[in-house]
């Protein structure tokens, strides 16, 4: 009866070890994510750069921006997509998340599609890495660095969130 006990009893720990292991762990984070996720939804692109710190930049392997000049780009081809009929999407898998009390460094692959009136998707994947800062309780993206071109199978390869 013992044996019988101890065994359920291992069994039960080894099995919610291992459900426990494929669950993301929540970050303060993930708000900040959730946030660019439902603005660019939204075409939100004012509450949108609430989530950049005012100095924020956009480094590319080719330059490095303010973000107050790329809100501009991006605030002006997502009105442009919702006036012809179409609507953007985007989503995160994260690499490695390093979060403490008021910084984080958080990498992984996003996934940004744009569709059409007729339906037509394009989807583009690309890696990143993002330093963020918590200023008066409020999570700020402070660099935002596009790395480079991301494979479909590389986002397959990584979790999903949210």
């Amino acid at each position: 009866m013992t044996n019988t006990y101890l065994m359920t009893l291992l069994f039960t720990l080894g099995f919610s070890i291992s459900v426990n292991a494929h669950q993301q762990k929540q970050y303060e984070t993930d708000f900040l994510y959730r946030t660019i996720i439902e603005t660019v939804q939204e075409v939100d692109f004012e509450r949108m750069g609430s989530t950049y710190h005012p100095d924020a930049v956009i480094v590319t392997s080719k330059k490095s921006t303010p973000i107050k000049s790329v809100l501009k780009r991006w605030k002006k081809e997502g009105e442009q997509l919702e006036k012809d009929g179409g609507f953007a999407r985007v989503k995160f898998r994260f690499l490695k998340r390093i979060v403490n009390e008021t910084t984080s460094f958080e990498s992984g692959i996003y996934r940004y599609s744009m569709v059409d009136k007729l339906g037509t998707e394009q989807v583009f994947y690309a890696h990143f890495e993002d330093l963020n800062v918590k200023k008066d309780g409020k999570w700020l993206t402070i660099m935002e660095h596009q790395t480079k071109s991301a494979t479909e199978q590389e986002w397959n390869d990584l979790s999903d969130w949210n």
